[in-house]
């Protein structure tokens, strides 16, 4: 061990020296690949050997805690981490992943193989990483004591072998290598996937956090596979139909290359990203949610953003409007849309806040009118928006307030835009 040390010192100062001479932005292109390639080999040896020694100090420490008190430690994590210079968290992982690689000693003296023989000889040979290493075991473990040991084994070794690829196949990235342990788990322990998705149903949640300064508001939760893969799929789907087509424009009639044009230049203006696209197809499925026609009532009304705001908003185009039930305030160029697209009803008030008159909703075009205008435009007449015409809002071409009338030759569909 005294000479490992010392190879380690010597490894170590070459190193410093090596590194000390290279000049990565030098590289070419072909020697920088093959370095990023070489530096994981020897830091997955380097990190096999990281979890030898963590398995190593833990099993001494449970043998003898004196270990640790001479250390000045609470535990064999607390040693870890400070000798490492690791959170205790990673030490953790450390030593447990390290334990399932380690061989042990059973009660005659017998040296037993590791746990996950297979995994514990790629990590130890530098051909896989921990982390991949850590999901095979982690996942394997928890269904080991319902599958027998030769499935087990034999489902470890065909991991590892995807992991970690051959001459042929290149290796898994780590999100592949998880799905693929997610696929083995369930075909090796069928009966382990209805408990699962019991457990998935009881913590299922979607939670409405705190609203931050810039009146943004926090949504956490977990969500049911279905239900996330369809949220997922359908907001995906409307975003790549939105996206650039690639078409042979030599087949095309004059008309038809400049829509396509016309719908290139919608494309490279639109300056969102992938989480703000998905944000705004969110809104229209909410929105659209909101008018059907069997959708529960509350407080004997369909469901509706109720705003707030003064006349004088409306009349200046300044001040701000507040929701219903928050102290979110919104800008009068959002009042002004929303009044647009669902209306507005006029309350008349006195200074000590009673009720003089209450008129009706004006403004918004009617469902019949609705209907007409999207039957026209077949949707959203933005160029590539791919949002369906029953997701649509109706919009007034020429505002209300500058004298647009409620009238269908006025009205137009546009996608869902995000309030202010």
């Amino acid at each position: 061990m005294t000479n490992f040390r010392h190879v380690l010192a010597a490894m170590g100062a070459d190193v410093r020296v090596a590194l000390g001479e290279v000049s990565v932005g030098a590289a070419s292109t072909h020697d920088l690949i093959e370095s990023v390639r070489e530096l994981e080999a020897i830091g997955r040896l380097l990190d096999g050997a990281r979890l030898e020694h963590a398995a190593e100090v833990d099993r001494r420490a449970a043998v003898d805690h004196d270990l640790v008190v001479a250390l000045g430690d609470r535990s064999a994590i607390d040693s870890v981490a400070r000798l490492a210079g690791i959170s205790e968290s990673s030490a953790k992982r450390r030593i447990s992943l390290g334990r399932s690689l380690a061989s042990s000693v059973s009660f005659s003296g017998q040296t037993l193989p590791p746990r996950f023989e297979s995994v514990a000889a790629a990590v130890c040979d530098g051909r896989l990483g921990i982390e991949a290493a850590g999901l095979i075991v982690t996942q394997l473990s928890k269904v080991s004591p319902r599958v027998d040991d030769a499935v087990l084994h034999a489902a470890e070794a065909s991991l590892v072998e995807l992991a970690m690829g051959d001459g042929v196949t290149p290796p898994l990235a780590v999100d592949l290598v998880a799905d693929q342990v997610a696929v083995f788990v369930a075909r090796i322990d069928p009966d382990g996937v209805r408990p699962r998705e019991e457990r998935a149903r009881q913590n299922r949640a979607l939670r409405f956090g705190r609203v931050t300064a810039d009146g943004l508001t926090t949504v956490t939760g977990a969500l049911m596979p279905v239900v996330a893969a369809q949220l997922r799929r359908l907001c995906d789907a409307h975003i790549r139909a939105a996206g650039p087509q690639f078409v042979d424009p030599s087949g095309l009639s004059e008309a038809e290359s400049e829509q396509l044009d016309r719908e290139a230049a919608a494309d490279r203006a639109d300056t969102r990203d992938r989480a703000q696209k998905r944000h705004d197809v969110f809104g229209s499925i909410l929105d659209a949610a909101a008018r059907v026609a069997d959708a529960p009532h509350l407080a004997g009304a369909p469901p509706a953003v109720i705003i707030t705001v003064a006349a004088t908003v409306l009349e200046q185009g300044r001040g701000a409007g507040y929701l219903d039930g928050t102290t979110t305030p919104v800008s009068a160029e959002t009042v002004e849309s929303l009044a647009d697209t669902a209306g507005f009803q006029p309350v008349t008030l006195t200074p000590a806040g009673a009720i003089l008159s209450l008129g009706s909703v004006q403004r918004c075009f009617t469902p019949m009118q609705r209907r007409a205008i999207i039957a026209r435009d077949g949707g959203c007449i933005i160029p590539g928006c791919s949002i369906p015409a029953g997701w649509s809002e109706v919009h007034h071409v020429i505002p209300h307030r500058d004298g647009g009338a409620t009238h269908v030759d006025n009205g137009t569909s546009l996608e869902y835009t995000p309030a202010s």
